[in-house]
């Protein structure tokens, strides 16, 4: 069986992950996204761009593979804050569950998202 590996020269990027922290304020409950990792090098990949309807306005989707060396604690619904955009976990994939490489499958989130 091959160990998953990544190239650390392809680890080009830095980014955060960026956990939901509930509280509350004058108007009720809230949630704010804090740092649970910061500075993480990481590979990013985008995977598929695609035109939607939304409201009458046409807007893109963009997903893109994020792979970092593991760390545990990371949940789909988290964030990913990277230098050129925010991107919303949406699974977590530990490459053949050796706790080595982790792959998070995101969708690019747009400024009115």
């Amino acid at each position: 069986m091959k160990w998953p590996k990544l190239n650390p020269g392809e680890l080009v990027h830095q980014i955060s992950i960026l956990q939901p922290v509930a509280g509350s304020d004058e108007s009720g409950a809230t949630v704010t996204m804090q740092p649970l990792f910061a500075n993480v090098p990481a590979k990013i990949e985008v995977v598929r761009g695609i035109d939607v309807l939304r409201s009458g306005q046409a807007t893109t989707q963009l997903y893109v593979t994020v792979s970092i060396w593991f760390r545990a604690g990371i949940l789909p619904n988290m964030q990913v804050q990277a230098k050129n955009g925010l991107y919303v976990i949406q699974s977590v994939e530990n490459v053949l569950e050796r706790g080595i490489v982790l792959k998070l499958n995101c969708l690019a989130l747009g400024r009115n998202e």
